[in-house]
């Protein structure tokens, strides 16, 4: 099993570099008028929040999973579908694997069932 598709065990979402119809989260970049990159994580394409998706610097994987954690917070045992438009950009293997070692015992937790 690969490290997204443990981590997409752990945190009970499906993350996709293709575009799904409705999303409940979308990691993307975009470029601004003047040609400077932005990167955005948000919960609704149409009404994206400047002042907390919109990101000057690429968030770290850390603020990538507290946001995935928001969104899968509210669908309960529903797997939340996550759009990526570059996961080996967003999710570092390394750091994937770290997180994995340190959230090990859920992990297991989530094979038995």
């Amino acid at each position: 099993m690969t490290h997204i598709k443990q981590l997409e065990k752990l945190l009970n979402v499906k993350i996709d570099e293709n575009w799904p119809r409705n999303p409940d989260l979308s990691i993307y970049t975009q470029s601004t008028a003047d040609g400077y990159d932005v990167y955005i994580i948000t919960n609704d394409e149409s009404r994206i929040d400047w002042e907390n998706d919109v990101y000057y610097y690429e968030p770290s994987f850390d603020e990538i999973v507290e946001r995935i954690k928001e969104v899968v917070y509210d669908y309960d045992d529903e797997q939340a579908l996550i759009y990526c438009s570059d996961i080996e950009q967003f999710f570092d293997e390394y750091a994937v694997e770290d997180y994995l070692v340190e959230h090990d015992e859920e992990l297991q937790d989530k094979h038995e069932d």
